[in-house]
């Protein structure tokens, strides 16, 4: 069994830490560095309608990811590029408050909210008020990633990804070294900052899931044509 996540982003963070502490039985490649589609997918939900697999949604991920910098009465938000989960969970607290979103670079958002505007980001840019908290309030929270697969026997990953969640909790230190040097993307000194903010819950509950589903089409349509 093949298992495809980008290595970068926080989803995978738990297969990562699993994997170097032996906890994997499955191989797992990073998707962005591969073509290969895997038998189970990690990514974020806005990222899987274009798969156009006939895949379904096995379990979620909640992760405290992002971060609300700036004046949250503004009716402006600045956030990264267009197309990101970042982006889409900008454009849902915009439809949520009634905010206009503006893509921009991480480093002109953050001046931007120094200006007396509002600017979510990851939590490696900066950290600030959670915007999954933000979003709690609003009645709107929901996992924002996603294990998906086109098989129900995936048990093995599962486990592995409830083991990953474990170690991380218990040794936050090391988990933060084996992160840095997989991602290729943040250094031992942010992620060790960090790593104890992201507090991975998984979900099998399909509620929840549907939830998911309900939220996130708001932004992006095409989520609806998931399947659970």
């Amino acid at each position: 069994m093949l298992v495809t996540a980008p290595f970068a982003g926080p989803v995978s963070f738990p297969i990562l830490v699993a994997k170097e502490n032996g906890k994997l039985d499955f191989e797992i490649k990073n998707s962005c560095e591969t073509q290969e589609i895997g038998d189970v997918i990690l990514d974020s939900i806005t990222n899987l309608p274009k798969l156009n697999l006939n895949y379904k949604l096995v379990a979620g991920v909640f992760i405290d990811m992002y971060s609300l910098i700036g004046n949250k009465n503004s009716n402006k938000i600045f956030t990264i590029r267009k197309g990101t989960l970042v982006d889409y969970n900008a454009r849902l607290l915009a439809i949520l408050t009634n905010k206009e979103v503006i893509n921009t670079t991480a480093e002109n958002a953050l001046n931007e909210a120094e200006k007396g505007n509002l600017a979510l980001v990851g939590i490696e840019v900066k950290i600030g008020e959670s915007f999954e908290e933000e979003v709690g309030k609003l009645n709107a929270r929901a996992a924002s990633c996603m294990i998906y697969s086109n098989s129900k026997e995936i048990d093995n990953v599962l486990k592995a990804y409830k083991e990953g969640i474990n170690i991380i909790k218990e040794d936050p230190k090391n988990s933060a070294r084996i992160i840095s040097q997989l991602s290729k993307y943040y250094s031992v000194n942010v992620m060790e900052k960090i790593i104890g903010i992201y507090r991975h819950r998984l979900t099998l509950n399909k509620n929840e899931l549907n939830k998911s589903i309900q939220i996130y089409s708001k932004v992006l349509p095409e989520i609806n044509k998931l399947e659970i």
